[in-house]
């Protein structure tokens, strides 16, 4: 009789464990992955944003835009216009200019005038211009009416002196309720305010040779006996004895008036305004 001999107990079979293969490590750090990933995302899109922009409807110019500008504030009508050196002051003495004894007119009521120079101011052509101002038919003398006849002696006793006067003198001689440079009309005497000889006036937009003639005849106009009047409609030629100097508009003269008193009802505040004029008719 055979006896079996036990085997020896053995572990349960199983197959041989397999190591796991190591896993490579990385060579960027996760910032710079996610920096490659938005990198390569922006390289995508990039060419769709180079594109021009495609709008419907036609192409519209764009506005062209300016700098803004200052502009400068606008002289009130009745200041004295920028223009040529003036005087300021004068001696307050006047000499009586040479030349012809002069006969201007045929007709109506002899007027004898004389024409003067304050001292200290250098007007070589004055006596001639105011000469060929009252020589002119289109003036007083048109009418038919009155003729000037010019003296020129020191010593001569005109109805009328024409005195060109430096603006210092012109208003201590005529006041000047109105504070603006004007000439003046006293008593015998015209006082032709220099610096608005030399510059004019606003309302005549430079025409110097204009303003001068009416300067004369509005002051004659005075010793002949006739007061301000006002603009007679919208756009018509102002009247000779409408305050020019100061402006062409009736509100406007209407209002400065008021600073004189009695003159404000001489202008209706109607706001008709006059086209510049310098002669009577």
């Amino acid at each position: 009789m055979l006896l079996e001999v036990p085997k020896p107990k053995t572990e349960p079979e199983h197959e041989p464990e397999r190591e796991t293969p190591a896993q490579p490590v990385p060579w960027w750090p996760p910032a710079v992955l996610v920096f490659a990933v938005a990198l390569a995302v922006t390289l995508l899109l990039l060419p769709r944003a180079a594109e021009p922009r495609r709008l419907a409807g036609a192409a519209q110019p764009m506005p062209l835009t300016s700098a803004p500008t200052t502009t400068a504030k606008k002289p009130a009508p009745a200041e004295l216009p920028d223009g040529g050196p003036v005087t300021p002051a004068g001696a307050g003495t006047w000499r009586v200019q040479p030349g012809p004894q002069t006969l201007a007119g045929t007709g109506g009521k002899e007027v004898t005038y004389t024409i003067e120079v304050e001292d200290g101011v250098d007007a070589p052509g004055f006596a001639g211009q105011v000469d060929a101002i009252l020589a002119d038919p289109r003036g007083w003398i048109g009418r038919g009416e009155v003729r000037f006849r010019r003296e020129t002696s020191a010593d001569a006793e005109p109805q009328v002196r024409i005195s060109l006067t430096t603006p210092a003198t012109s208003r201590r001689l005529c006041g000047f309720a109105i504070p603006y440079d004007s000439s003046c009309h006293l008593t015998h005497r015209i006082v032709v305010n220099l610096a608005r000889w030399v510059r004019g006036a606003h309302s005549f937009d430079g025409d110097l040779t204009g303003y001068r003639a009416y300067a004369v005849n509005h002051e004659m106009g005075h010793e002949l006996g006739f007061g301000h009047v006002g603009c007679p409609a919208p756009g018509a030629p102002a009247p000779v004895m409408m305050q020019q100097t100061f402006g062409l508009s009736n509100s406007y003269l209407a209002d400065l008036n008021r600073a004189e008193p009695g003159a404000a009802t001489r202008v209706p505040a109607d706001g008709a305004v006059c086209r510049p004029n310098p002669w009577v008719g």
